[in-house]
This record gives structure tokens, sequence and C-alpha cells, in this order.
């Protein structure tokens, strides 16, 4: 996590550290990287003690009602924080835009009750083009995307299997 923290001035602080609280991790406090160690917690989750360089620190962390710390005791001395920034650094994939099909088939074996689009229909994402009564159940056909109706495959009152296809927007 990378936090903006304010302390008597602004510090960019970074957070490499995994969920396995029992581990060491990194803190880097705006270019300075330091190894950090948690040795002694209280019972209620409050962390009293850090190993930080390998030297023991004493600390204590007030919150407010959110869980944001407003200040930290370092070695008994006060230091009021403000985090005005959290961003996540997980490494996020690049994901390429799918490209949705307009391809609309039966995601369940039953009849075609009713068609509410035409062919040349421009419809939205989300749009109701049709109702298939599927185990006694009438299922609301969406539009996968936004487009226009290119052809309707199937008939009102037409039996279907799971897969067919229903209608194409391009």
């Amino acid at each position: 996590m990378k936090y903006s923290v304010y302390c008597q001035k602004k510090h960019a602080v970074s957070i490499d550290r995994k969920m396995d609280t029992g581990k060491p991790f990194e803190i880097t406090v705006d270019k300075s990287c330091h190894d950090v160690a948690i040795r002694k917690v209280k019972d209620d989750g409050t962390i009293m003690t850090l190993l930080i360089d390998h030297k023991v620190v004493p600390i204590e962390v007030e919150r407010r009602g959110d869980g944001m710390p407003v200040r930290v005791f370092l070695k008994g001395v006060p230091f009021d924080v403000e985090i005005s920034k959290i961003a996540s650094t997980r490494f996020k994939p690049q994901v390429p835009e799918r490209d949705i099909s307009g391809e609309v088939h039966a995601n369940l074996p039953g009849q075609m009750v009713e068609i509410t689009v035409r062919v040349g229909e421009k419809v939205e994402a989300g749009t109701p083009l049709g109702i298939l009564d599927a185990m006694k159940m009438e299922n609301e056909i969406l539009s996968p995307k936004a487009g226009i109706v290119k052809s309707i495959e199937v008939n009102q009152n037409q039996i279907l299997a799971k897969g067919d296809l229903i209608l194409v927007i391009e």
C-alpha cells in the first residue's frame, strides 16, 4: 500500500507488507527504506513494539472511529498524522478490453414467449429483448451491448435448447 502521510510535513510512505503479519516487511518513508518487524502486540491487536532496522522501538497508535491513525507515539514522542491518500500497489495485470459478442443465446432450455424488439431497432446495453419461459419461470433476456438488432433467429412460442441463437446485435 502507498500512503501520503502528513506528520509535521508531507511524507510519501510505502508499506510492502504481506498478509502474514508475523513476517518482517519494508517501509519506505520518502526515499529511505527500513526493515520492520512487529515484536509485541496487545490482546486487542494494538502494536506495542516494532523492530525497525534491528532496533527496538516502542510504539502506540491513537485511532479515529474508522480505525485510521491520528497520533503515533514513537519512543513516547507524539506525532500527529493525517493520511490523505491510499493507493493499492498490488500488481494488476493488463486486461484487454473485451469485445462483447452481439450474439444472444438461450441460457436455459425453454419456450420463447415474447420478442420485444424488431430488426433494425436500436438498443442499449441492458435493454429487454424478449422473455424466455424456462422451468415455469419467465426469464427476461437483456441486450449484452448497445447496437442495432441485425437479425432475429427465433419465432414467438418456439421451443429452444440451451445455447440456441436468439438474435444478433451489431
